[in-house]
C-alpha cells in the first residue's frame, strides 16, 4: 500500500474519531473542507526547498510531500510519543521555512540551558539515537501540535540513530523524544494503532 493511502485510512479515522484525540470536529469546522482542497507540493517546490536547505529529503517525505503539501488544520498523524496521545498536523514546506527563521536554526545543546536542565534530566533524556540538543540547524519541524510541539526530521543523528529519523520537540517541560526511524515507520505505527482499536 502506498503512503498516500495509508494517509486517506486515518484522513477518515480523525473523522470518525476527532473526539478521541480531543479535537474540533474536522467537517462542522471545515477542516476537512480546506485539507482536501491542499495539493500537492510540486517537484520543482521540493527541490528548491532542499537546494535552500543544502539536504536531500528522505523519499517517503517526498512522496507524503507530493499527494499534500500540509494539512493546515486538519491533523493527519495522530502519534503516541512517549506516554502522551498528539494530534500533529503537517506544515507545508512554505511553512518549514517560514519557522527555520527563529526555530531549530541555530545549534544550542541541553548543557547550554543549566537554569532549565540539571545533569539528572540530561541524563533521563540521553538517547543514542539523537544528538543531545535543544535547538539544532539540522532539524526540521514538519509537523506541529497546539503550536508548542513539533514532530521534526533529524539530518544530524547520534550514533545509534539514522539520518531522517522523526523525533519530537516538546515544550514545557522542554525535552526531545525519538519516535520513529522515518515518516514511513511512523504513519505503519499510527496504521497499526487504528487498526487494533
Amino acid at each position: 500500500m502506498q503512503l498516500k493511502d495509508k494517509i486517506k485510512i486515518i484522513e477518515k479515522y480523525i473523522c470518525n474519531n476527532f473526539e478521541d484525540w480531543d479535537l474540533d470536529d474536522p467537517i462542522a469546522e471545515s477542516h476537512l473542507d480546506d485539507y482536501q482542497e491542499i495539493t500537492g507540493a510540486s517537484e520543482t517546490d521540493i527541490k528548491a526547498f532542499e537546494e535552500k536547505f543544502k539536504i536531500s529529503l528522505p523519499h517517503d517525505i517526498k512522496d507524503l510531500y507530493s499527494y499534500k503539501n500540509g494539512s493546515k488544520f486538519f491533523s493527519i498523524l495522530p502519534s503516541l510519543v512517549g506516554q502522551r496521545e498528539m494530534a500533529f498536523s503537517l506544515m507545508s514546506l512554505q511553512a518549514i521555512e517560514r519557522s527555520k527563521e527563529y526555530f531549530q536554526n541555530k545549534d544550542s545543546l541541553l548543557s547550554d540551558f543549566p537554569d532549565y536542565f540539571t545533569s539528572e534530566d540530561i541524563e533521563a533524556m540521553k538517547d543514542s539515537r539523537i544528538k543531545p540538543y535543544l535547538f539544532n540547524k539540522s532539524w526540521f519541524p514538519i509537523a506541529e501540535y497546539c503550536d508548542t510541539c513539533y514532530l521534526m526530521l533529524d539530518f544530524d543523528p547520534g550514533q545509534g540513530g539514522k539520518e531522517g529519523q522523526i523525533i519530537c520537540y516538546i515544550h514545557d517541560p522542554d525535552e526531545i523524544i525519538y519516535v520513529a526511524e522515518g515518516i514511513t515507520n511512523l504513519v505503519d505505527m499510527i496504521i497499526e494503532m487504528i487498526e487494533n482499536e
